[in-house]
């Protein structure tokens, strides 16, 4: 039986090592496969009890038990990114990231101390964005459910669900006393990438674009955005990044490409300390590391260093707009306006497993063009501003499918913007 046992168990280890796609892990840092082993073996001991002693053992539902199993020893990781997402959610992963999918629009994270479902940004426009949660505010609980006493993933699918149907979420924010309260209505959420809208300023025309996330087409919108407000003759830009929670890594490094004709963008750093930056050079996207370099992206259109280029972001912007935010900061090719922003910079590598689920582990960090590994501490803005941006909560008056949007020039942020583009005219 035990030698059974051990050989189970090195068969185990070994399925999990060839689980992450040929990956080499380096030796610091990393642990024997004997006292993997010996991690492991308490969680067989757990399984093969159940199987041969368990009351209701004719009900037990394996596939779940290993869910539970790998989300519960993920809590233990010192990091709230790194995330499992079942077989029976990836369909619902999928659909959310092609941009349309029900429930209340925003990205969040798992606060491990606290036990509750953390705001990374409410989308824009978006049932959540309306009712006024922000990003930094922790779902603690869920239509009267404590959110301690489910996993990440089955909060998740709670606060997701049909369009039409209402959830209660209490909520801790900080600086408040009191749990808040937020009765919200799910809908089918259709997710714009990118919007555009134009200011006109007596003698100067601004051009406006909002990137609400960076999904698969967000280059090309953008990129179809700024070309027609050149067309209209602007003379500088407006790039809102607030509640920009992030999205593909490739879309957001082609984003910034728009805007140099020359400079490093952002550069990875793995768990072996090993680097690969992104670059423009003219009108290629160039990856550079210790095999070589290569162009990975032929760009179409640079804008003008001649265009004067605003970034707002605020608490909100993470991972993929720090991103661009950090390029076009430490390149000297915009002022960036608004807030700090989250502080989301490191990289999640999705690993199969056997059973059909993913593995969302961080592998690396990003780091921005200046040497700056902003990961839990975010980007300072050039320019700060106090205030909040006013949100109309009228869905007639908000319909956030469209492509264009009417600018709100009273939004702090917005004439902050305005101030500091006509300074230099």
């Amino acid at each position: 039986m035990k030698k059974d046992k051990k050989n189970f168990l090195k068969f185990l280890v070994v399925a999990i090592i060839s689980m992450a796609l040929g990956w080499t892990l380096s030796a610091a840092g990393k642990v024997s496969d004997d006292k993997l082993i010996k991690y492991l073996t308490p969680i067989y001991e757990s399984l093969n009890a159940i199987n041969n002693y368990y009351y209701e053992r004719d009900k037990v539902d394996y596939e779940k038990l290993v869910d539970h199993a790998i989300e519960g020893m993920l809590s233990g990781l010192p990091d709230k990114f790194t995330h499992y997402v079942s077989p029976e959610m990836l369909e619902d992963e999928e659909i959310e990231m092609s941009g349309e999918y029900g429930g209340l629009g925003m990205e969040v994270a798992w606060d491990g101390e606290m036990k509750a479902v953390e705001i990374v940004a409410p989308m824009y426009g978006t049932p959540a964005w309306r009712a006024g949660l922000k990003s930094g505010d922790r779902i603690v609980e869920i239509d009267g459910n404590p959110v301690s006493d489910m996993t990440f993933m089955e909060a998740v699918k709670r606060l997701r669900g049909k369009p039409g149907t209402k959830v209660v979420l209490k909520v801790y924010r900080e600086g408040v006393k009191d749990l808040l309260t937020f009765e919200i209505v799910r809908e089918k959420i259709q997710i714009v990438a990118v919007r555009e809208g134009l200011i006109d300023q007596g003698n100067a025309k601004i051009g406006y674009v909002k990137i609400t996330k960076f999904m698969d087409k967000t280059y090309s919108e953008l990129r179809d955005a700024v070309k027609d407000l050149l067309d209209k003759g602007v003379e500088a830009l407006i790039i809102d990044l607030r509640d920009n929670p992030g999205g593909y890594l490739d879309q957001a490094i082609e984003t910034a490409g728009l805007f140099l004709d020359k400079g490093i963008i952002v550069s990875v750093k793995d768990f072996e300390g090993e680097e690969e930056v992104y670059k423009v050079s003219g009108n290629n996207i160039v990856k550079v590391n210790k095999y070589g370099s290569r162009i990975i992206f032929r760009k179409d259109l640079t804008v003008s260093r001649d265009i004067d280029v605003v970034v707002l972001v605020n608490r909100g912007s993470a991972s993929g707009s720090e991103i661009l935010t950090g390029a076009l900061k430490d390149n000297k090719r915009a002022i960036v306006v608004g807030q700090r922003t989250f502080g989301k910079g490191s990289v999640q590598s999705g690993l199969t497993l056997s059973n059909g689920g993913i593995l969302y582990l961080t592998t690396a960090h990003y780091i921005t063009p200046s040497g700056r590994d902003i990961h839990g501490k975010g980007i300072d803005p050039d320019v700060i501003v106090k205030g909040e941006e006013k949100r109309e909560t009228k869905k007639k008056v908000l319909d956030y499918t469209k492509n264009t949007i009417e600018v709100n020039t009273d939004d702090p942020y917005i004439k902050k913007a305005i101030e500091v583009l006509l300074k230099g005219k």
